[in-house]
């Protein structure tokens, strides 16, 4: 009887050491993604990140929690609170949440200011958080093993960086303060922001920045061959062209302030509309309609939904995508499980 309790009693401290290592280990190792991975689509990322879907769960920035970190299903059930920071430019991948800090909106649970507006990577799993730089951070794109993003720091102001997912290795790619949103794989398509507006791409790998296409354009989507962009020639409507400039034509009929596209539909903020509000465009019969009158931002889609906010109020909204019928997108307040 002696021999087994001792045999057990080995058993069970061995089961220990193991279960202590691995939980170790999982704290300690970065899984790696395929070349190529993105973490949100781009036009979500233009609407600030809010919302983020990977693999059938919707993470999103509570609205009616000072945009506290929540997670539910494409249909809005079984919402649930993940942490308690306040964030955007959420970024999703198999392992992995990345984001911004704005933990700034309740400084009530941050009363010492440390790290508030640092970019984050989270584990989905055990919601491990580590900081991937600690400084002011704002937009930020996945792009396989890196994070490209804005970073602000008083002596240089805002300029492009780059971090591995590890946290390991930092640089600064741009003295300027290129937009990192329009991400397609690991090649970042930006407008110009000093001595044009045209489409330049910058290739990560060589850091190796070259000219796309001469339209006067601001905020691009890639898909493909295609391209979507705000003309800055014609009143900032929304045209649409091929990577080389082919069938070139305009989509809005007005133009917009910000936009996105989910499926057929391309969704934006009238500029100078009549009246000013949220449209609809069908991207294959040209067909328009206008939503919801007013002022609204933050536009961000998912399989099932588009979400936008009031400019003034805050409030959000929600359509199921080709429908009408806009409600008000009110979740709970929880508390951290």
């Amino acid at each position: 009887m002696k021999v087994l309790k001792g045999i057990i009693i080995a058993v069970v401290a061995l089961g220990i050491i193991a279960g202590l290592a691995y939980y170790k280990y999982i704290n300690t190792v970065t899984y790696l993604n395929e070349p190529g991975t993105n973490g949100n689509t781009i036009g979500n990322l233009y609407g600030n990140g809010l919302f983020c879907e990977y693999d059938g769960v919707v993470y999103f920035a509570n609205p009616n929690d000072f945009d506290r970190i929540y997670k539910m299903n494409p249909d809005e059930t079984d919402i649930e609170k993940v942490a308690n920071d306040s964030v955007y430019f959420i970024n999703a991948d198999s392992h992995y949440l990345y984001y911004s800090r704005n933990n700034n909106k309740d400084n009530a649970n941050f009363v010492l200011d440390v790290n508030t507006e640092s970019l984050c990577r989270m584990t989905r799993k055990n919601r491990k958080v580590i900081i991937l730089d600690s400084e002011n951070c704002n937009a930020a794109a996945l792009a396989g093993n890196r994070v490209v993003y804005l970073r602000y720091d008083p002596d240089e102001a805002t300029t492009l960086y780059m971090v591995s997912t590890d946290g390991e290795e930092r640089e600064q790619l741009s003295k300027s303060a290129i937009d990192p949103r329009c991400m397609v794989g690991e090649k970042l398509y930006f407008a110009g922001v000093e001595k044009d507006h045209n489409l330049h791409k910058l290739n990560l790998d060589t850091k190796d920045t070259g000219f796309v296409s001469e339209e006067n354009l601001w905020m691009p989507i890639i898909d493909k061959d295609t391209m979507y962009y705000i003309s800055l020639d014609d009143h900032h409507r929304v045209y649409t062209s091929t990577m080389s400039g082919d069938n070139k034509k305009g989509i809005t009929a007005f133009g917009a302030q910000s936009y996105n596209i989910s499926g057929n539909y391309l969704y934006y903020q009238s500029l100078k509309g009549n009246p000013e509000g949220l449209y609809r465009v069908d991207l294959i019969t040209g067909a328009e309609v206008l939503l919801a009158e007013g002022q609204y931002n933050n536009i961000n889609v998912t399989s099932r939904y588009v979400y936008f906010a009031d400019y003034l109020s805050g409030t959000t909204f929600h359509i199921i995508n080709g429908s009408t019928e806009i409600g008000v997108f009110d979740p709970p307040i929880l508390e951290v499980k």
